[in-house]
């Protein structure tokens, strides 16, 4: 499956919206990048790196 890939701010998208979701962008182009997919998203980044925060601030919590 072919995803979009904003000209102007980098967000890569599953379908071919009429503007970027990021920056509101009406131009975009095809992107066969990393099959990766979810970390494609930048939300889907930073939901990760607020985890991973998370569980350090937990790990320190129970060590003090």
């Amino acid at each position: 499956m072919t995803k979009w890939k904003c000209d102007n701010c980098g967000t890569v998208h599953r379908s071919n919206p009429s503007k970027c979701r990021s920056c509101g962008n009406t131009v975009l182009s095809p992107y066969h990048g990393d099959e990766g997919g979810l970390l494609d998203d930048p939300r889907m980044r930073y939901g990760l790196i607020a985890l991973a925060v998370l569980l350090a601030l937990l790990v320190l919590i129970a060590v003090l």
